[in-house]
C-alpha cells in the first residue's frame, strides 16, 4: 500500500511539474503567437475582401444582365405590338379587298348574263321578225 501511495505521489509531482512547466512561456513565444494570429487574421481578411470584390463585381455584371435584357424585353414588346397592329390593318384590308373583288366578280357575273341574254334575246327577236315577214310574204 505504501508502495502504491509513493507512485500515486511521484506521479502527481511529475504531471504537476508538466503544467506547470508548459504554463510558464516565454514573452518572445507569446510575441510570435500575437504576430502569427494578426497575419492569419490580416490573411484572412484580404482573402474576404478579394471574395467580396467578386461578388460586388458579379452583382453589377448581372444588374447590367438584367438591364439588357429588361431593354430588350421591352424592344420585343414594342416590336410585337407593332406587328400585332399592322397584322390588325392588313386583315382589315384584306377582309375590304376580298368583299369589293366578290362583288365585283357578282356584278361582272350579273352583266355577262345579261348581255348574253341581251344577245339570245335580240336574237330570237331577229328570227321572230324575219319569220313574220316571211308568213307576210308568203301569205
Amino acid at each position: 500500500m505504501m508502495r502504491l501511495f509513493r507512485i500515486l505521489v511521484l506521479s502527481l509531482a511529475f504531471c504537476g511539474s508538466v503544467a506547470l512547466a508548459e504554463d510558464v512561456v516565454e514573452p518572445s513565444q507569446t510575441s510570435t503567437a500575437e504576430t502569427e494570429l494578426k497575419q492569419e487574421i490580416a490573411l484572412r481578411d484580404s482573402v474576404m475582401q478579394v471574395q467580396n470584390d467578386a461578388c460586388t463585381l458579379e452583382k453589377d455584371s448581372l444588374r447590367a444582365v438584367i438591364d439588357s435584357e429588361k431593354a430588350k424585353s421591352e424592344n420585343w414588346e414594342k416590336s410585337y405590338n407593332t406587328v400585332k397592329k399592322d397584322n390588325e390593318m392588313c386583315a382589315q384590308a384584306l377582309s375590304v379587298s376580298i368583299g369589293v373583288n366578290e362583288k365585283k366578280k357578282e356584278n361582272d357575273d350579273k352583266d355577262r348574263r345579261a348581255a348574253a341574254m341581251m344577245t339570245s334575246s335580240s336574237f330570237l327577236g331577229g328570227i321572230g321578225i324575219g319569220l313574220l315577214i316571211m308568213w307576210l310574204i308568203m301569205k
